[in-house]
């Protein structure tokens, strides 16, 4: 729509404006909690690994190992 020489855009009614002003801080609310959640993922994606992980993980392969020796040993027997 193209506005003519000697016309005027029609202000929006104050219900709509106000409504458009509502949406557009919910909007910006949403993209600054967005923005706050991926930098606090990342800080978590990218910590260290504590020592006492790394100590469970190696006692969870261990008996993994354990229990396949024994289905293996089964399996010959």
């Amino acid at each position: 729509m193209s506005i003519g020489p000697g016309q005027r855009i029609r202000p929006l009614p104050k219900d709509q404006t106000a409504n458009r002003e509502r949406l557009r801080a919910a909007r910006a609310r949403q993209r600054a909690i967005g923005r706050e959640l991926r930098r606090m993922f990342d800080d978590v994606a990218h910590a260290p690994l504590p020592e006492e992980f790394h100590e469970l993980l190696r006692k969870i392969d261990a008996v993994a190992a354990q229990s396949l020796k024994r289905d293996e040993n089964k399996k010959i027997s």
